[in-house]
């Protein structure tokens, strides 16, 4: 097993083993991980067999491993890893690291952290709260639609106050934009938006790969919430993966109101790990610390 930077992956090989892996998410295939990722490598060996990726930075000439935003976790691909051998070649190849990963490897640096998801093949009985508001968006005079205006969510997640909690600046903004025109070109975008005769009210972008149906992101007007757009919207997609026979992946979520959303739509809990570790040198840290007061003091 090697460290293989960006430049000397073998993108098609790679691929194909993120590919044929069961129930992988789409976050660790080369395209994705070029737009997200200011930079990445692979943990594989010589045959492309199994490994993992890891994206970084460098920062004063010191390379910190990260998970970047819009992926959720990194896979292990393949037969099972040596967690010794594998925590020992992180640490030896980045100083620093803060790296979300699908499999509970064995450090004593290991959060757990939860995501939501809903099984195609349960039809769970929605909550008092969802069927209330499920009621309220069908009395709506809303609309569903498939597959337009990947634009008016860009935008509406660029300008609209209602949607403070998904607020985003504006590089990220600039790699979703990215992001979700090659979704599209690849066929993966799936886009579903509410409407109001010909006024847009909000939609959702999801990604079907592999047997899933994933929640990338999703903005509505204050008025749409209100009439229970949020719930219409997810109630539709969680009906069409079971149609299709794949799950369905909230995405999860920090906010605590969207997560209870998830919850009374059915949505489960599962678990992901968190795993940190610093042995940058003093010198990093102390400058490190100055900046976070800087920056601190300059938002006043």
């Amino acid at each position: 097993m090697k460290i293989v930077e960006r430049n000397l992956i073998d993108t098609d090989r790679w691929d194909a083993l993120v590919s044929a892996s069961g129930s992988s998410d789409v976050f660790s295939l080369s395209f994705y991980l070029d737009i997200v990722a200011e930079n990445w490598c692979i943990f594989v060996d010589d045959d492309y067999t199994r490994g993992i990726a890891l994206p970084y930075v460098t920062r004063l000439g010191i390379k910190l491993c990260y998970t970047p935003t819009f992926v959720r976790y990194l896979e292990w691909y393949g037969d099972s890893m040596d967690d010794f051998r594998f925590m020992s070649e992180m640490k030896h190849h980045f100083p620093s690291g803060r790296l979300y990963t699908k499999h509970k490897i064995r450090t004593r640096k290991l959060k757990r952290r939860i995501y939501q998801v809903l099984s195609a093949s349960e039809e769970k009985e929605f909550s008092p709260q969802t069927a209330k508001m499920l009621e309220k968006f069908e009395r709506s005079e809303l609309n569903l639609e498939w597959d337009t205006n990947e634009d008016e969510i860009i935008r509406l997640l660029r300008t609209d106050s209602p949607v403070k909690a998904n607020a985003l600046d504006r590089k990220t903004m600039k790699v979703l934009q990215e992001l979700v025109e090659q979704l599209k070109q690849k066929g993966f975008l799936k886009t579903l938006n509410v409407t109001v005769g010909t006024t847009f009210l909000g939609g959702v972008f999801l990604i079907e790969f592999n047997g899933k149906l994933l929640q990338l992101r999703s903005a509505f007007t204050r008025s749409a919430k209100e009439m229970g757009a949020m719930y219409g919207v997810l109630e539709k997609a969680i009906q069409t993966a079971r149609e299709k026979e794949m799950l369905f992946d909230f995405g999860g979520s920090n906010a605590e109101s969207i997560k209870r959303v998830h919850h009374y739509l059915g949505g489960e809990d599962q678990k992901y790990y968190v795993i940190n570790w610093d042995n940058t040198p003093s010198w990093y840290k102390f400058l490190m610390k100055l900046r976070n007061i800087f920056k601190r003091n300059a938002s006043f």
